[in-house]
C-alpha cells in the first residue's frame, strides 16, 4: 500500500498585493498531522511546493507524482492552499454560471496558460484508479467545484481578525479568452469525467462564490479553514466520516466570525480521512 501527499502553499506571489501569509503555515501544519501525529503517510513520500516552486508546471509535474502507479488501496493526498478565482468558462453547456473555478499558482498572470483550472484537474484525476483513497484539499476563494471581484487592497484586512482573504488582484479576470491555442488544450471528450462525482473526495475552504480566510488565529497566520479542519481531523478522524467533519468545520467558522461554508463532494465523502 502506498501513501503519498503532494501540499502546496504559496504566501509570495511576484506582485505585493496579493502576499498571503497562511498558507505555507496550513502545508506545515498538515503534514505535522498526517506525518507526526498519525504516523500515517511517510515523510519521504511527502512533497512540499511552496511559493516560486509552485508553478503551474511544478504543481502539475508533481500531480503527475502523486498519482503515478496509484493502485486500489493506496492512500493520496494533495492539499492547496493560496489564491483561488473564477474565470469564464470555455464550455458554457457544463457551468450555469458560465465560469470556471481556478487555482493560481505562483506564475498565474490571469491567463488559462497559468491557471490550473477544474477541467484541468478533472483531466489529471482520471488517471487515478477505482479503490484508490484520494483526498483533494482546497483552502483558497471559490473552491467548490473545482472537483474575484476587484476588492480594494485596504478593504482586504478585517480589522477585527486580522484577516485576508484569498482572491487574486491585478488582473481582469474576466476578460475573453480568445487565444486559439489555449482553446485547444482541452475538448469536451476529454472532460467528460468533469460530469461524473470526482473519484475520490474534494474538501474545500467554500462555496464557488464565496471568499476564504487567511486568518491570524492562537498568534499565528493561517488559513481559518485548514486550521479548523486539522483541529476537527485531530479529535475525530477516527470516528467521523469527511462530510461531518466538514460539518464541524462549518458550525466552528460561523462561531468565530468567519463568512464562508466549507463543502464536501465525490463518491468518497462518506468515508473517513485516513483510511
Amino acid at each position: 500500500m502506498k501513501k503519498k501527499a503532494l501540499l502546496v502553499g504559496i504566501n509570495k506571489y511576484p506582485d505585493p498585493r496579493n502576499e498571503l501569509r497562511g498558507c505555507v503555515n496550513d502545508i506545515l501544519d498538515m503534514e505535522q498531522f498526517i506525518a507526526e501525529t498519525n504516523k500515517i503517510y511517510p515523510k519521504e513520500n511527502i512533497k512540499k511546493l511552496t511559493d516560486k516552486q509552485a508553478t503551474k508546471k511544478g504543481i502539475i509535474t508533481n500531480l503527475k507524482w502523486l498519482i503515478e502507479g496509484a493502485e486500489a488501496g493506496d492512500q493520496l493526498l494533495f492539499h492547496y492552499s493560496g489564491h483561488g478565482a473564477q474565470a469564464p468558462t470555455l464550455f458554457a453547456s457544463l457551468e450555469k454560471d458560465g465560469l470556471d473555478e481556478i487555482i493560481c499558482p505562483y506564475d498565474f498572470d490571469g491567463t488559462n496558460n497559468t491557471s490550473l483550472s477544474d477541467k484541468e484537474f478533472a483531466q489529471l484525476f482520471t488517471a487515478i484508479p477505482k479503490g484508490v483513497h484520494f483526498v483533494w484539499i482546497s483552502d483558497s476563494c471559490h473552491a467548490e467545484d473545482l472537483s474575484r471581484d476587484p476588492f480594494k487592497v485596504e478593504e482586504m484586512d478585517d480589522a477585527k481578525y486580522n484577516t485576508r482573504y484569498r482572491f487574486f488582484l491585478g488582473t481582469d479576470m474576466l476578460k475573453e479568452r480568445e487565444n486559439e491555442e489555449e482553446k485547444a488544450d482541452i475538448s469536451i471528450g476529454s472532460i467528460a469525467p468533469i460530469i461524473s462525482p470526482l473519484n475520490g473526495a474534494l474538501l474545500s475552504a467554500c462555496q464557488s462564490h464565496e471568499l476564504s480566510a487567511d486568518a491570524y488565529i492562537n498568534n499565528r497566520f493561517s488559513g481559518a479553514f485548514t486550521h479548523y479542519l486539522i483541529e476537527n481531523l485531530n479529535k475525530y478522524s477516527g470516528s467521523k466520516n469527511m462530510r461531518s467533519i466538514i460539518e464541524l468545520v462549518n458550525k466552528d467558522l460561523a462561531k468565530n466570525g468567519y463568512d464562508q461554508n466549507p463543502q464536501s463532494e465525490g463518491l468518497l465523502e462518506n468515508k473517513f480521512f485516513f483510511l
